[in-house]
């Protein structure tokens, strides 16, 4: 996922109205590894700047996503999160 969609999820979630307990379960399930996980890629400075540019190009190609394709995938990520 490149920075601007990453931005736009942020956006996404901070709009949304979350009781602090939602909020911690998100969380949790944010930081929680799964099976499937990989490790955390870190990046340099460098490759996080080249990352950056290559996102601010997609912009600018206009390889972004509608608001409506935006809240789709948010909602199926969202269900990804579900309860096991």
């Amino acid at each position: 996922m490149n920075a601007v969609s990453m931005n736009n999820l942020w956006m996404y979630l901070q709009g949304l109205s979350l009781t602090a307990s939602n909020r911690k379960w998100l969380a949790e399930k944010l930081i929680e590894p799964s099976a499937t996980s990989v490790p955390p890629i870190l990046h340099t400075y460098e490759e996080a700047m080249a990352d950056l540019e290559e996102s601010e190009k997609e912009f600018e190609r206009g390889e972004v996503l509608t608001g409506e394709q935006f809240n789709v995938e948010c909602q199926a990520l969202l269900d990804s999160f579900g309860t096991k």
